[in-house]
């Protein structure tokens, strides 16, 4: 007699042997088409959500998870399906079992964590169930880092963000606007446009007229408070300076400016927001050219400690530049404001600098490319597995996964690298 897996504890065990309903045909009950599903003969992701409804709540509502967990330990199962499962599991009160359904815990190595918006917020919800609300914030800040308005998730980001007693991000203050006068009137640098604006300052295209090169000149909000972050930004900068990573042109602290080298292609973040995402194919040259940078970063002792698109700019497609070293730390330092959705969960917790927060937001990053990728591929008729990108998700995930299965610097992240 075959063996079905329990649906609950270690509900991804893979079952020895198990071939139920291989045989089957068309005309098989609903048990043995899920059990067939990712297969070509099994049924479509809705014709499977179907059959879990139909069967939530009835004696065969555990068979029919039993089912879905087999065929996951074989073959890729969609998120959607997934979730339906983990819900189930979930109100049964098996939330252990749910978690580890939407992580792929105690699975085969080929099984993924889900990664749509719907999964991270149910993973979040079950990762707050059970008091884990650093990895609840972490992952309800993913979903917001790319769909700010997603039902539900500011609400939760606000309540456990409180919870956790971090902060909330403020705005600059009105006394705190960045203007060019009087501070940037004694630069000697001519304003061209505005190109940035974040919590710290703005960042300007201007022109060295004396050396004729365009800069970037950034202007701190406050530059009688922030002077110290200022001078620490530039002097990071300069202690690993080297490829892949921003050239410090000029300073003046007194001032509130630094001078930084002219990048005209701009960030990933903008490359995503110009809607042609697939310019970033092929992935494996800019992503292990900021491995290496961050390698650089950590070898130096210091945590740059927000890592995320916008400060990934790019002198050529193929040529990251690791940029804003403004709260960069000293590995073991208290940490000092961030980005939502690209700190790990063990930062939000309070951990102290540590280079695997680095190693959480370069999968972050990978992570956001491959989503947008992914989208414009679908709409090319083109799939990932087409452009040599499963390799790479697959790395962004193990990034994104558990604090002691990341790779733990920037050196081991590029032994890592595909």
């Amino acid at each position: 007699m075959t063996t079905r897996p329990s649906a609950a504890g270690g509900a991804l065990d893979h079952p020895d042997g198990s071939d139920v309903g291989l045989r089957a045909s068309p005309g098989d009950d609903e048990l043995a088409l899920l059990r067939r599903l990712g297969s070509p003969r099994g049924p479509s992701t809705e014709e499977a959500i179907g059959i879990l409804r139909r069967l939530r709540g009835t004696l065969r509502e555990t068979d029919a998870i039993a089912m879905v967990l087999v065929a996951l330990t074989e073959r890729p199962i969609a998120d959607d399906v997934r979730i339906a499962c983990a819900d189930i599991l979930a109100t049964r009160g098996d939330e252990l079992g749910a978690l580890r359904l939407l992580e792929g815990g105690n699975a085969s190595k080929s099984v993924a964590p889900v990664t749509s918006t719907a999964g991270l917020i149910l993973l979040a919800d079950l990762h707050a169930g059970q008091g884990q609300l650093p990895r609840a914030l972490g992952a309800i800040e993913r979903v917001l880092a790319r769909e700010i308005d997603a039902p539900g998730a500011l609400e939760r980001h606000q309540r456990w963000r409180s919870a956790l007693g971090v902060p909330q991000r403020m705005a600059p203050r009105s006394d705190e606007a960045t203007i060019l006068a009087p501070a940037t009137q004694n630069s000697p640098f001519r304003i061209l446009r505005e190109v940035a604006r974040g919590g710290a300052g703005v960042v300007y295209e201007a022109e060295d007229e004396f050396l004729g090169r365009r800069i970037a000149f950034k202007v701190y909000h406050n530059h009688t408070s922030e002077r110290l972050q200022l001078e620490r930004e530039a002097r990071i900068a300069a202690a690993i300076s080297g490829p892949g990573v921003i050239r410090v042109l000029d300073l003046a602290p007194s001032e509130g400016w630094i001078a930084l080298e002219w990048i005209a292609r701009g960030s990933i973040r903008d490359v995503l927001r110009s809607g042609d995402a697939r310019l970033l194919i092929p992935v494996e040259p800019w992503a292990r050219a900021l491995a290496r940078a961050l390698e650089r970063v950590h070898a130096c002792g210091y945590v740059h400690a927000d890592v995320k698109p916008a400060n990934v700019l790019l002198r050529q497609l193929s040529e990251p530049v690791l940029s804003d070293f403004g709260i960069a730390s000293r590995r073991g330092e208290s940490y000092e404001g961030g980005s939502p959705g690209y700190m790990s969960p063990e930062r939000l917790a309070g951990r102290l600098a540590e280079p695997r927060d680095d190693i959480y937001g370069y999968g972050r990053v990978i992570e956001d490319v491959l989503t947008r990728v992914d989208a414009a591929l679908a709409n090319s008729g083109q799939s990932a597995s087409d452009v040599g990108l499963e390799a790479w998700r697959t790395l962004s995930l193990r990034c994104l996964g558990p604090d002691d299965e990341r790779p733990r610097n920037g050196a081991e992240l590029v032994e890592a690298l595909p």
